[in-house]
């Protein structure tokens, strides 16, 4: 099928499904409810072009905006891509999840590809940069070659109290290794809902460091797909909400062949009267032997009127693996605050020094512009407690 057939076929598959489906597993039960109105913009956006953006790899309402002239990366539309062979129309797409990312793969109406060719070794951070202003949904694909080293931070930047939603599925080949960060900046959306599909051959390893700042409805799916033997992923994630922001997120590795290793770390700081719900996933095949795959989720609850709920899933179908998962939801402990209190620090700072050592482990490693700007935001959430 070429491009069109397939989005023919996806869209069709949308307006069948319905709306919230109600499943059979508690595990994968739907906890964000989305009614009708919140899909009509997604439903109804129409390709904007660009704004003459600024820097290194820029997009606008989803549009392409600056070619990159990073030597033999491209950074191409999703059309132009297909036309001259660098991709089949089917590596676009995925299983549909939900109503939601059958929308984003039926309805969506620009995108954009990003290739790096085998044997690429990129010791520079190729950074892409997302603005918006209006409702869109788009669909992009990045291709990692073999035996290359990739480096990507993604930044999102989205005003004007829109409805946006972006999947993009990511193949890392064989050999090859992804430090991929992303920042989700969203907190004038309606509804935010983002997809990332991984998929990993044979000897590649993925690092994923996520942080995000959810809007008024932010929904986040990450799968990672561990399709060769001796793949290893991590994902290391953390949020913020400060007002009445909501978080659905939901982290999901499929292991799929032998000797494969996961660690999936995520922490979330709720303030104000905002809410999350992590939900993180590790299915073990039958042939997926020897693998070794973590999970934990880790909640801080700063007022009484935050809500926080972390569920852990394991599926496992095979005896040789091993496996384990925590959680935890809390509040800062008072113990914690006089200690601190009674080494000369006033209550502000106290609640700062506990929640920035709670959040450390994952911002840290992050680059400097980035985990400073985390960290201010940071002091915002205790300012608005």
């Amino acid at each position: 099928m070429n491009l069109e057939e397939l989005v023919e076929n996806k869209r069709r598959t949308a307006d069948s499904m319905p709306v919230q489906g109600e499943h059979d597993s508690p595990s994968v039960k739907s906890y964000t409810s989305i009614k009708e109105n919140d899909l009509l913009p997604l439903l109804r956006s129409q390709r904007n072009g660009c704004a003459g953006m600024q820097r290194n790899i820029t997009t606008h309402n989803g549009s392409p905006c600056r070619l990159f002239g990073g030597g033999n990366v491209k950074f191409i539309s999703v059309e132009e891509a297909v036309s001259q062979g660098l991709m089949k129309p089917e590596d676009l797409f995925n299983e549909n999840y939900d109503k939601l990312s059958a929308i984003n793969q039926g309805y969506f109406n620009d995108g954009f590809y990003l290739g790096f060719p085998a044997n690429y070794q990129g010791d520079k951070m190729i950074n892409i940069l997302h603005t918006g202003d209006r409702n869109f949904n788009v669909r992009n694909l990045y291709s990692i070659g073999s035996n290359s080293s990739a480096k990507i931070l993604e930044n999102f930047i989205v005003t004007g109290n829109s409805s946006v939603s972006q999947g993009t599925v990511i193949k890392v080949g064989e050999n090859s290794s992804l430090d991929y960060f992303l920042l989700e900046d969203e907190e004038n959306t309606e509804l935010s809902y983002l997809e990332r599909t991984i998929v990993l051959e044979r000897y590649s390893s993925l690092r994923i460091h996520h942080l995000s700042l959810p809007g008024k409805k932010s929904i986040s799916r990450f799968r990672i797909v561990q399709s060769g033997e001796h793949v290893e992923s991590k994902y290391y994630g953390a949020a913020l909400g400060k007002r009445d922001e909501h978080l659905d997120l939901e982290v999901y590795t499929d292991h799929r062949n032998v000797y494969g290793k996961n660690d999936t770390t995520f922490k979330g700081i709720l303030g104000g009267k905002s809410s999350l719900i992590f939900r993180g996933f590790i299915k073990i095949g039958e042939t997926a032997l020897n693998v070794e795959s973590f999970l934990m989720a880790n909640l801080l609850l700063l007022t009484k009127e935050a809500v926080g709920n972390a569920l852990p899933v394991l599926e496992i179908y095979n005896g040789e693996v091993k496996a384990k998962h925590g959680e935890s939801v809390s509040n800062i402990s008072e113990e914690q605050l006089i200690y601190l209190m009674s080494r000369g620090l006033d209550l502000r700072e106290a609640k700062k020094a506990v929640i920035e050592g709670f959040i450390s482990p994952i911002v840290y490693p992050l680059p400097e512009d980035i985990s400073r700007k985390y960290l201010q935001i940071v002091e915002e959430v205790i300012g608005d407690d």
